[in-house]
């Protein structure tokens, strides 16, 4: 029986992780401060950087999440945990997906029409037929930003029940994502 993700999930989801806490920081940062123009442009390439790399890290994952056994949930947890357990990773999966795509449309409707460079070193596409449409790119922020707010609130869930199973319940879910031994 498997205890543990297999260990490309495992990095994928502290990469990911990683990654959205920066891109979640950098949006919250170029929406709500001051900053300098040039500081707010490379903010902006970073973060849209950051997203190509969650957009194509996250069909690895998926792929992987496909095709490789996973552990099941502890049978100390209750059956409406263990529900609630498998509806919040596929909104976490849905959240993990709709964020990059919306920022995407956002970056191929701009009527600025800057390209995306990748970590400086290539550009990626915008996506064809949507370039200077204002109402898209308009649909898309806010919808974007609703994404944004609400994957917090998401996060937020995920942290604190492994922290209650962990605290409460006495049931450590951390080894199976690659953190400590398992019992």
């Amino acid at each position: 029986m498997v205890t543990r993700y297999h260990p490309i999930t495992i990095t994928l989801h502290w990469v990911m992780a990683i990654a959205f806490f920066l891109m979640l920081g950098s949006g919250l940062v170029m929406e709500n401060l001051d900053i300098d123009p040039n500081l707010k442009f490379n903010l902006f390439q970073w973060h849209k950087s950051l997203g190509v790399l969650l957009l194509c890290t996250f069909f690895v994952r998926l792929a992987v999440r496909l095709f490789a056994e996973k552990p099941a949930l502890p049978d100390a947890l209750s059956q409406r945990e263990q529900k609630l357990a498998r509806w919040g990773h596929r909104a976490l999966y849905f959240w993990m997906i709709a964020l990059p795509i919306t920022g995407w449309f956002i970056v191929s409707a701009s009527v600025i029409g800057l390209p995306t460079i990748v970590f400086g070193q290539f550009v990626w596409p915008h996506i064809p037929n949507l370039a200077g449409n204002e109402q898209i790119e308009e649909i898309a922020e806010t919808v974007h930003a609703a994404l944004a707010y609400t994957f917090i609130g998401l996060i937020f869930i995920h942290i604190t029940a492994v922290v209650k199973h962990m605290r409460k319940d006495k049931i450590n879910l951390l080894p199976r994502i690659g953190i400590g031994k398992d019992k």
